[in-house]
């Protein structure tokens, strides 16, 4: 699960990039409000937390589909950023899908 933290991690990072990238256009708050709670979640995977790691699933699935969306759709933030976040969060959802799979460790917090 520390791997997909990394990941989150990554994305969070690449959010604010883009963000500065772009020049802090009107309407990106929800991209740094999204990238805290990468951040987040992140710490809970760190952790071994199991029931983070269905969330950060179902919110990474989320995060997905809006990368998707803004790569084709008009959008200020720099394609590079959004390609390296769309990559990010396929890798933390095929790792948080293995933890999940495997279940929880013993000795872990759940």
């Amino acid at each position: 699960m520390k791997i997909a933290g990394y990941a989150l991690l990554l994305d969070a990072a690449l959010q604010v990039a883009a963000v500065a990238a772009a020049g802090f256009p009107g309407g990106t708050l929800p991209l740094l409000i999204a990238a805290a709670i990468y951040v987040l979640l992140s710490a809970g995977l760190a952790r071994g937390m199991m029931w983070v790691a269905w969330l950060a699933f179902i919110v990474v699935i989320v995060g997905s589909a809006a990368t998707i969306s803004g790569l084709f759709a008009p959008s200020p933030m720099p394609d590079w950023a959004l390609w390296g976040g769309l990559a990010a969060n396929v890798a933390a959802l095929v790792l948080l899908f293995g933890a999940i799979w495997s279940g929880p460790k013993s000795g872990s917090v759940q």
